[in-house]
This record gives structure tokens, C-alpha cells and sequence, in this order.
């Protein structure tokens, strides 16, 4: 499947809330504390947990796409997903910030929100049109400062080689603008070595949902307990 990963951020949280209400509130019941975690496990740990911590003045959500996969899907990116209207009401002052990414299909998205308005949407998966919202920020800004139109395609200055070439498509550059518009609110860039050791030492809170077992009806147990005995 390659990389992947989600991350939702809150920008100068002023109110504080329980970890458990802000579940809540987004629909997201039945869920309790397992363990404490790093951002290398829960950036995408594939067992559907949400993770809560704090860095730089900031509300950071690993949700496992199981919030922002709504954004990937979304049919109108102007309109904000029902996750983002939730946290923008608890957080009416912050922005919001999602970004995602999946090496695999060399798709990237990001959504920025602030004060119950979408300022921001773009979403790149490699062979299909780029969906976009609003202007760029300026976190964008100065990776498409390394770009030229050329032949009618969008292409980015290669950092690997010594004299300037342009070869890399938009969809090519996914780490560089997943991470680089983290940083808006991280304040660093997580895939640079130096910033990547300070987020890792972030300690996480990881949250579970627990397995319930469906319980058997009265002729289902008697018709296990029959075939024991025959």
C-alpha cells in the first residue's frame, strides 16, 4: 500500500476539552483509552484508533481516515465535511487543518478551514485532474515558487541533481506539499530529518474501539451445545 497518512490539526486551541468529548462530539462513540503512542505509529496504525496530542500550540488528530476520507470523497470542496463544522464549532477561533497523503497512487490533499469557511482545497491523485478550492496559501506558495508551466503541464524543479531540471509532476511532489502545508501549524516539516526526530518524540494518547462480541440468542446456544453431542 506504500505510505499513508492523515492528520488533522487545531491551530491555538483556546478552549480544552476531554479527549472523550471531543469523540463525542464528532460521532465517534464507544471508544477508550488504550496506550500512549508516538506519531510513528499512529500516523497510520491501521486499526481504526484515533490519537490526540499537543505540539507548538496545537490540537494534533491522527483519525486513521476514518474522518478524512469524507474530504477525499467530497463532491462539493468549497462545503465544509461534518467534521470540520464540528471542530470549527468547538474551536470557533482556530483554524483547521487536514492534510493527507498515500504514496501508492501518489495522491495528496489538504483543507484548511477558519471561522466556519473553507479557504482552501486541493486534492492530487496521479492520471486524474487536480481538484482545487481557493487560493494558494503561502505554505504552497513556495513550492509552486519552484515550478514552471511547461508544454501546458505543470512541472517542479528536481532538488537531486545539479543543474536545473524540471521533471517532476504536481502529483510527484506529494511529500513535499503534504508535509510543507503541515507545517503551517506544526511549525515544522516532518519529513526533514531534524523536524522528523522532534515530532516523533510527541507522545500520543491513543484511542480504541472495543470489540463487543454480538451475544447469541437462547436457540443459538442450544443448537451449539446440541452439536457437541452428537
Amino acid at each position: 500500500m506504500g505510505f499513508k497518512s492523515s492528520i488533522i490539526t487545531i491551530k491555538n486551541p483556546v478552549q480544552t476539552f476531554e479527549d472523550t468529548f471531543i469523540l463525542e462530539s464528532l460521532g465517534l462513540s464507544g471508544f477508550s483509552y488504550e496506550e500512549e503512542t508516538t506519531l510513528e505509529e499512529c500516523i497510520y496504525p491501521n486499526d481504526k484508533s484515533i490519537n490526540f496530542a499537543e505540539f507548538n500550540n496545537c490540537l494534533i488528530i491522527c483519525d486513521d481516515y476514518q474522518l478524512t476520507n469524507s474530504l477525499e470523497i467530497t463532491k462539493d470542496p468549497a462545503k465544509l465535511s461534518v467534521y470540520e463544522a464540528v471542530l470549527t464549532n468547538l474551536f470557533p477561533s482556530s483554524e483547521i487543518l487536514t492534510t493527507a497523503c498515500l504514496s501508492a497512487v501518489n495522491y495528496h490533499m489538504y483543507s484548511l478551514v477558519n471561522k466556519n469557511c473553507k479557504l482552501r482545497y486541493k486534492k492530487v491523485i496521479a492520471g486524474e485532474p487536480i481538484v482545487e478550492h481557493g487560493s494558494w496559501i503561502d505554505e504552497e506558495q513556495k513550492i509552486y515558487s519552484n515550478s514552471k508551466i511547461i508544454n501546458g503541464e505543470r512541472v517542479f524543479r528536481s532538488f537531486y541533481v545539479e543543474e536545473e531540471s524540471y521533471d517532476s509532476t504536481e502529483d510527484q511532489m506529494m511529500e513535499a506539499f503534504t508535509f510543507g502545508v503541515a507545517s503551517r501549524h506544526l511549525g515544522v516539516t516532518i519529513s526533514t530529518s531534524d523536524d522528523e526526530e522532534l515530532m516523533f518524540n510527541v507522545k500520543f494518547r491513543k484511542y480504541c474501539k472495543k470489540y463487543i462480541p454480538k451475544a447469541e440468542s437462547p436457540k443459538e446456544k442450544v443448537s451449539w451445545i446440541s452439536r457437541l453431542f452428537k
